[in-house]
């Protein structure tokens, strides 16, 4: 640990000492300026010494310190929607400027970024710790932010690298229809058109909430999906949909829109007269009807109790999954299931529900059988 003293010359002039061990000796580096040995001090603290001198070194050619060139760099990004800029401006604001802030552009080593990384990934002092998808995410976003500096302000980036913690993608749950009935079965009343819906349709939550009167043709079945709700900065806006061949219109069975109501500005809304939030849902619908259906499954959060139910707990987004794996099991081609879920890529459709096709891959079986015979006479 670094500690700072006040220190007084002989002609009466104040300057400030910051003491700390280096190489197993006690050491000291002076400052006329109490901020400037504040800074250093927890530097040492943070990074140890010979990383907080190293930030010394040229700062006259490198004054412009990571928080400032991180704000720069959000300032002047350009076609990134408003929610986004908000989550950039969060981790600048709750991760990267209170341990990297003040460090000078032209000094920041490979060493602070994963000092940065290891600090993030520990527990807080209610145990609580992002996920490695969340500290990804969060390095992503440095190094974007460094690489602007290359090669003007910095020879190359620190980000760069770096081994980060793995992440997998959470297990997908695909409902078959006993299951989703019996999950059904479970939602209270007034919410089962919604839940129904989802999996009707396979939309998002933000695109089904989002949905308005307007928006449904009810003599075609159909809905144009033209807009979601986006949230960030503490507030939700209408937005448009995830990506550009979100956009789309699909079909949803007559059944599913007969039991929607038409009079309120949005087709789903709360009991207070306004649009449907996923937090209070989850919490107030959604986990009780789970528990309900699966009572060994546990609450939302605590442990399983049986092992072989833990297939059975479904997050929301796991009825668009299964929205998917009813149609592919049922002929509907990935092409089309591509355009009825708006996937930007059919990459994305393989990759998610590729190995459901199993009668694609029967027939292309059945394609080469077919050559096999041929080629024998």
């Amino acid at each position: 640990m670094a500690s700072l003293r006040v220190r007084h010359r002989k002609d009466g002039t104040t300057y400030y000492a910051v003491l700390y061990r280096h190489g197993g000796r006690q050491s000291s580096y002076s400052f006329e300026d109490f901020a400037e040995a504040s800074k250093f001090c927890g530097l040492v603290d943070k990074f140890g010494p010979d990383n907080a001198l190293s930030t010394l070194k040229d700062a006259s050619s490198a004054a412009t310190t990571v928080q400032e060139w991180v704000e720069h760099y959000i300032t002047h990004l350009t076609g990134v929607e408003p929610e986004t800029v908000g989550r950039y401006r969060a981790y600048l604001r709750n991760d990267i400027g209170p341990f990297l802030g003040e460090i000078r552009l032209g000094s920041i080593t490979s060493d602070h970024v994963r000092l940065w990384l290891n600090n993030m990934g520990e527990s807080d002092i209610d145990g609580w710790q992002p996920s490695a998808k969340t500290i990804r995410n969060k390095h992503g976003f440095l190094a974007g932010a460094l690489n602007s500096a290359v090669p003007q302000h910095i020879a190359k980036n620190p980000c760069d690298g770096i081994r980060l913690p793995r992440w997998t993608r959470p297990e997908i749950v695909f409902l078959n229809p006993e299951q989703f009935d019996r999950l059904l079965s479970a939602v209270t009343e007034p919410w089962r058109p919604l839940v129904e819906f989802l999996v009707a349709s396979g939309c998002r939550w933000g695109e089904a909430t989002a949905l308005q009167p307007t928006h449904v043709n009810r003599s075609e079945g159909t809905i144009n999906i033209v807009q979601a709700w986006k949230s960030g900065a503490g507030a939700y806006r209408l937005g448009p949909p995830k990506t550009e061949k979100s956009k789309r219109t699909i079909n949803v069975p007559a059944s599913v829109l007969g039991k929607l109501d038409f009079r309120q500005e949005f087709l789903f809304m709360n009991r207070a007269g306004g649009p449907v939030r996923s937090h209070g849902f989850i919490r107030r619908v959604w986990a009780p009807a789970v528990h309900r259906a699966w009572p060994s499954v546990g609450e939302v959060d605590q442990p399983v109790t049986d092992p072989a139910a833990e297939f059975l707990r479904p997050r929301i987004h796991d009825l668009r999954h299964t929205a998917a794996s009813w149609m592919i099991q049922r002929g509907v081609v990935l092409p089309v299931v591509r355009d009825h879920l708006g996937h930007d890529s059919i990459q994305t459709t393989v990759d998610l529900y590729g190995h459901l096709d199993r009668r694609s891959m029967a027939t292309a079986a059945d394609a080469l059988g077919d050559a096999l015979r041929d080629g024998r006479g």
